[in-house]
């Protein structure tokens, strides 16, 4: 009996590993983003944007009011006048984003696709669709209202009519 408990306590964690990507992990680092961004978004009573890099599946906080004309340029000389770059994460080994369904933009497949999130604790409604090599989707669903996070296994399409969202 505790030989097969070791195994199965084992197992499960290398699961994830083994079938392409862990999808729970990039899952639980986008909804620690998201809610760090909801609480300061409030805090500090400014909007703040989740940058979503799907090409490099990669994302980072963006402070929507530092015009890109203002910033100091990377290669000065000064280590106070460098531009301060986003902290970037990156999603883990073998999972990347399919796309992101963002309500003001659209589907975005490629580039960049940014979420707000306002000084009321509003969020931009938005669908992440992540997948890893094994071929396997989880959608992250961004409540508009509260901000937080509901996982789907699977793909979950924006519909325009009836109901908000079905399983495809």
């Amino acid at each position: 009996f505790i030989i097969s408990l070791f195994f199965v306590l084992v197992t499960v964690p290398i699961e994830g590993i083994l079938s392409g990507g862990d999808l729970g992990q990039a899952t639980r680092m986008l909804m620690s983003e998201v809610s760090k961004l909801r609480g300061e978004a409030a805090y500090t009573r400014k909007i703040q944007t989740l940058v979503l890099n799907i090409e490099q599946n990669t994302f980072y906080a963006l402070e929507p009011e530092t015009p890109v004309e203002f910033r100091k340029p990377e290669e000065s000389l000064f280590e106070e006048e460098r531009e301060i770059l986003p902290a970037t994460k990156a999603l883990p080994s073998g999972v990347s984003f399919a796309d992101a369904v963002v309500d003001t933009l659209g589907k975005v497949q490629e580039g960049k696709a940014e979420v707000r999130f306002f000084a009321n604790g509003c969020v931009e409604h938005t669908l992440i669709h992540l997948k890893n090599e094994g071929g396997k989707f989880y959608t992250l669903e961004i409540n508009p209202v509260t901000g937080l996070i509901r996982t789907h296994e699977g793909y979950i399409e924006q519909k325009r009519e009836g109901s908000r969202f079905h399983s495809s």
